[in-house]
Formats: structure tokens, sequence, C-alpha cells
């Protein structure tokens, strides 16, 4: 009978425990703290809340619920997450509430997994170095390789953290603010779709090295499809370089004056044509067979090559080679992904080949 009354009796303890970590809790605005018993407080883990929250409420789970692993807000209702409000926070998953409207500045600075259950947000430009999970239940967003978009594909929200070589689909129609934060960009390819890029769209944008040398060197490059060009918001490109001037951007045929005139922000872009650098004026199909020997191109040809030059996709020399052979090594280490090569032959003749690694 006592071996009974022991085991019932640490059945519920087992059952009250349980009851305590994880809880669901309906509160109002600013309440939360007193809805909640102190042992509640003390040993909660998994917690799900309805109602409303104020800033009082995302203080008081960030500095009181010390065992709180994770936290459900998709149906409660508030406007804004304030500043800091799971700063340092040591949780496994957030749920977002479904209509929240703003994130504010390192709301979100938390190693968690963060679900977006509704409408992405306005929001800070940094709110925490998290990128958002898109809940399987949300018919608002949707996720590719590319980063966050609309449902419709029509407007990106959030780019792909650490990605510098993005080729966005035709229908894209809207960049919103601060969907590139902080990015390091490569090769970035806007489709003809693309009417809108909202203030601050590119924060911070960071760009490979625009000078030639020995090694490996980043080759930069936007290219816009639009002909007609994207009206921008105010301040739609923030750099991280401001001394640098003349960033290199690609707009098709006839439409380098288009751009100019189109909008003063245009004029920050070294403006060409295409993805030939400038000064080439055409790209042949090669009168000369190019292997790849190791780390080098070799080329062969029937005519006796007196000189070649390599350039980068935004017309910057960073090869150039004399010689008097039908066969020339262009060395791999001292080149981009991408180049274009110009050819002198002893007859005076040329031609330019494009070279991918």
């Amino acid at each position: 009978m006592k071996k009974s009354i022991l085991f019932i009796s640490t059945m519920l303890a087992c059952i009250t425990m349980q009851a305590q970590t994880t809880l669901t809790i309906e509160t109002t605005p600013g309440e939360l703290k007193n809805v909640m018993t102190q042992e509640q407080i003390q040993s909660v883990e998994d917690l799900t809340l309805t109602g409303g929250m104020n800033k009082e409420d995302f203080y008081f789970i960030r500095d009181q619920l010390v065992k709180l692993k994770s936290i459900n807000m998709k149906q409660i209702e508030v406007d804004t997450i304030p500043v800091k409000a799971f700063f340092d926070k040591k949780l496994k998953s957030i749920i977002l509430p479904i209509h929240i409207k703003y994130i504010d500045e390192n709301a979100l600075n938390t190693n968690a997994r963060i679900y977006l259950t509704g409408p992405y947000p306005k929001r800070a430009a940094y709110i925490g170095g998290i990128s958002f999970i898109i809940s399987n239940d949300n018919t608002y967003c949707k996720e590719t390789e590319n980063g966050i978009f609309s449902s419709d594909g029509k407007i990106l929200y959030e780019t792909t953290r650490g990605e510098n070589k993005l080729d966005f689909e035709e229908g894209l129609e809207t960049i919103e603010t601060y969907a590139f934060v902080d990015a390091y960009l490569y090769d970035y390819r806007f489709p003809e779709s693309l009417k809108y890029i909202k203030n601050k769209a590119f924060y911070n944008l960071m760009w490979g090295h625009l000078v030639s040398g020995p090694g490996e060197h980043s080759d930069p490059t936007i290219i816009m499809k639009a002909k007609v060009p994207p009206v921008l918001g105010e301040n739609a490109f923030v750099m991280s370089n401001e001394q640098y001037c003349e960033y290199p951007l690609s707009v098709p045929e006839g439409c380098i004056e288009i751009y100019r005139n189109a909008d003063p922000q245009w004029k920050i872009f070294k403006i060409r044509e295409g993805d030939q650098p400038q000064g080439i004026e055409s790209v042949s199909n090669p009168n000369l067979s190019i292997i790849r020997s190791g780390n080098s191109w070799i080329l062969n040809g029937e005519k006796n090559i007196s000189k070649i030059e390599v350039f980068s996709t935004i017309g910057a020399i960073i090869f150039s080679t004399k010689c008097n052979d039908t066969q020339v090594e262009i060395p791999m280490g001292k080149t981009c992904e991408v180049v274009y090569a110009r050819i002198l032959y002893a007859d005076n003749t040329t031609e330019v080949i494009k070279l991918i690694k």
C-alpha cells in the first residue's frame, strides 16, 4: 500500500512538473508578470501565448524566464517587437506573431530558429543577424535559394545571407527596404520586370576589390536587364565605402543615357552596356583552340600571336603579355572567374574571347 502511494505521489509530481515547464497562457498587454505564478516563472521552458502584449512583457520574458527554451507568439496581438526584446536570450525557437508589423533594432539578436508566420514586417537595418524560417502554414511569403519573397514572387524582402552570386527570376517587381544588408556583392543580376527599389534596399553593400594585380580578385557586377530604370527610393544604395565613386553597373544596349538621366542616384555607377568590359566591341567565336592545363589556359592558333590583354568584366586590365608564337599560356591565378582576352595577331588583326574558370 505504501509503495502504491509513493508511486502515485511520484507520478503526480512529474505531471505537476510537466505542467509547469510547458504552458499556454492568455494575457493582456503589460500583465504577463501578474498572470504567471512564481513557480511558472522559474520553471517554464516551452511557452505559448495568446491575447496581447506590450514592450514590458517582452522584457519580462527576456529577463525573468530564465529556463525558457521556446516561445510561440503566433496568436498574440502586438504591433512591434521592441529594441533588444530577445537580446542574447538563449532560445531554441521563436514563433513570431502572425500580425507583427515592425521589428526594432537588435530585437532578435539570438541563436534561436525564428519562424515567420505572417506577412514580412517592416524592420530596422540590424535586427540581430538572423534569417527567418518561413513556417509551413505561411501563405504570405515564400523562400527560394535567392531569399524571401512575397508568395507571388513580386517582392523581395530579404536576400539569402552569405550569397554573393544571385540571379533573380522574371516576375520580381520590388526590392524592399533592407533587402540587402551587409551583402558582399560579386554578381547580382536583376530581371527586366524590376520596377521599384525602395529606400535603403542596398544597405552597407560591400564590393569586391576593383583593382588589378596578382592573385585572385573579386569582379563585382550589378546587371540590370530592365530597359526602363527601376524607380529608386531615397538612399536606395548605401555603400560600405562611400569614398569610391564609380561602381560598375551593366544595362541593356542603348540604355546608358536613360539610366543616367532617370535619377541622380544612378550616377554613382560606372554604367556600361551588356556584360562585356568597356573598350571591347564584340566577343568572337574563337579562331583558335583553348585548352585548360593545370592552372592555365593554353591558346593555340594558326597565326602568330603578338600580344594578349586580359580584362575583367568591368574593363580593368589584369594581365598582359607580348609574344611571337602560335601558342600562348594565360595563368588563371592572375584572373577573375570570368575574363575577356583581346588577342592581337602579328598581321594586326584582333579578336576577343571570353574565358571562364
